[in-house]
C-alpha cells in the first residue's frame, strides 16, 4: 500500500517520524514524506523520499521571536492545567483561538498542495504530525485512512475535551468553535465537513510510554521510540569510560545557545564546582571561553544515542528528542521546562515516575539546578526508577512489529477502494 507521512517544517518532527517510515518501507510499502520545501533535504537525509508542498515558513524563527517577546509564557500558551475542572470557558476559548491562529501559519502554507498531491498519488494511509492538520484534511479529501503520530503528551486533545465540555454547559455557546471553523473552511472547499476526527485522527500511534502520556480520545497504538538524531558520526571519545560522572547538558536537536528555552549560563554556573564532567552539546564558538567552567567540555553536535549511555545525569528543557532518548537509556534527568506546549506535563509525569526532577526554566536559579543534579547523582532511587521506565519502553512493540496492525487498521478505516 501507499503510505504518506506529513509534517510541518521542523527537523525534529521529521526525525520522530523517520523510523516508522523505514519500517513501512522495509515491509514493502511505498512511502513518501511531505513537508514544506525547506525540509526536503532533511527528509532525503533520512533515506525517505521527500514531497515538497506549499511554501517555506520560518518555524524556528517564529518560535524564538515568540519566546523573546514572552508570548510562550502567556496563559493561553500554557498547558500546565488542562482540565475543565480547572479551566474556565474564557481561558479554553482563548487557547482554542490562539491555537488556530498559530497552527494556520503551518497548515495554510501547505494544505492545498498536499491535497492535490494526495488526489494524484492516492495514499492508503496518511500518518500526520500532531500539529499538521493539513495531513488529516488531505486524508479526508482523498479517502485515505489517517492517524496521528504522537511524539508529545497529548495536551491538544485534552484541551479540546475541556473546550467541548465547557461549551456544552451553556446553550449560548453552541456553534462557537474556532478550530472547527478554521479546518471546516479548508474542508468545505473540497465538499467535506469538519468533525473531531480531523483533530484526533482515526487512531494514534504513540511514541510515549503510557505513564508519561495523557488520556487519548481515540484508540492508541503504542510503538517503541527509536533513537535517531539525523545523519550522524559517533566520536570515538564517547566510548572511553569516563573518569568522573558525566552530566550531559543539551538544548536538543533544534536549538543552540540562542535558545532561551534553556538557561545555559545558569546551568553551567550551577555545576561549576561539582566533581563531574559536564558535556555541553554546543559548538565552542557559541560561548566565550570565559563563560565555560573548567569541568565543562563543549562537544559540538553529538548524537545523543551515542553520548547518553555513558552519562549519569542529563539536563535539558524537556524537549521530546532529549527527554525520551534519556528515558530510553535509563538516564535520570533534571528538566527545566517552560509552560509552553507539553513541556510541563511531561516534566510532571517523568517526576511522578521517579525518573526526573524539574524546576521552572523561566525562574530557576543556579542553586535549584545544583541541588537537583546532586540528588540525581547521589540518590540511587532515581537511577532505579529511570531503569524501570526504560524496561517499560523495551517491552513496547518496535516500529517493525506494529506494521501488520497498521495494515489492518488501514483496511478498516480507509474509504471503500482497492489498495494500490
Amino acid at each position: 500500500m501507499r503510505v504518506l507521512f506529513a509534517t510541518l517544517s521542523e527537523k525534529s518532527h521529521v526525525y520522530a517520524m523517520a523510523p516508522l517510515g523505514w519500517a513501512m518501507a522495509a515491509a514493502g510499502h511505498e512511502v513518501r514524506m511531505a513537508s514544506n520545501p525547506g525540509m526536503a533535504p532533511v527528509i532525503a537525509g533520512t533515506g525517505l523520499t521527500a514531497v515538497p508542498v506549499g511554501v517555506d515558513h520560518p518555524m524556528h524563527d517564529i518560535v524564538m521571536e515568540a519566546q523573546r517577546n514572552g508570548m510562550l509564557e502567556k496563559d493561553y500558551a500554557a498547558w500546565t492545567e488542562i482540565s475543565s475542572d480547572v479551566l474556565g470557558w474564557d481561558e479554553v476559548l482563548l487557547k482554542s483561538t490562539e491555537e488556530r491562529m498559530g497552527l494556520d501559519v503551518y497548515s495554510n502554507s501547505m494544505v492545498h498542495e498536499l491535497v492535490e498531491f494526495c488526489l494524484s498519488w492516492r495514499p492508503d494511509l496518511v500518518v500526520w504530525d500532531p500539529l499538521t492538520f493539513a495531513g488529516a484534511v488531505a486524508a479526508r479529501v482523498c479517502g485515505a485512512a489517517h492517524a496521528r503520530l504522537l511524539w508529545a503528551a497529548d495536551v491538544y486533545s485534552t484541551t479540546r475535551a475541556a473546550f467541548l465540555d465547557l461549551r456544552a454547559r451553556d446553550p449560548a455557546r453552541a456553534g462557537i468553535d474556532p478550530l472547527g471553523d478554521w479546518l471546516g473552511g479548508y474542508l468545505d472547499r473540497y465538499g467535506h465537513e469538519f468533525d473531531d476526527e480531523i483533530l484526533n485522527g482515526q487512531w494514534s500511534i504513540d511514541l510515549l510510554p503510557a505513564r508519561i502520556q495523557l488520556p487519548l480520545p481515540v484508540p492508541r497504538v503504542p510503538v517503541r521510540y527509536t533513537p535517531y538524531n539525523g545523519p550522524s558520526i559517533a566520536p570515538d571519545w564517547v566510548l572511553r569510560p569516563p573518569e568522573k560522572p558525566r552530566v550531559c547538558l543539551t538544548p536538543g536537536a533544534s536549538f543552540g545557545v540562542d535558545s532561551s528555552y534553556l538557561p545555559i549560563g545558569t546551568v553551567l554556573d550551577s555545576l561549576a564546582d561539582l566533581d563531574v564532567e559536564v558535556l555541553a552539546t554546543f559548538d565552542p564558538e557559541e560561548l566565550p571561553a570565559a563563560a565555560v567552567p573548567a569541568n565543562t567540555r563543549l562537544t559540538g553536535f553529538v548524537p545523543l544515542h551515542t553520548l547518553l549511555p555513558s552519562c549519569s545525569v542529563t539536563v535539558n528543557h524537556g524537549g521530546y528528542g532529549s527527554w525520551i532518548t534519556a528515558a530510553y537509556y535509563g538516564v535520570p534527568q533534571f528538566l527545566l521546562p517552560i509552560r509552553y506546549g507539553d513541556l510541563m506535563p511531561v516534566a510532571h509525569n517523568l517526576s511522578a515516575a521517579g525518573a526526573a526532577l524539574f524546576a521552572d526554566g523561566a525562574t530557576a536559579d543556579a542553586e535549584q539546578v545544583r541541588q537537583g543534579v546532586l540528588r540525581l547523582l547521589s540518590e540511587p532511587s532515581f537511577a532505579a526508577d529511570a531503569g524501570a521506565l526504560r524496561a517499560e519502553m523495551m517491552t513496547t512493540p518496535s516500529a517493525a512489529e506494529i506494521v501488520p496492525q497498521l495494515e489492518r487498521l488501514t483496511i478498516t478505516h480507509r474509504s471503500n477502494r482497492s489498495l494500490v
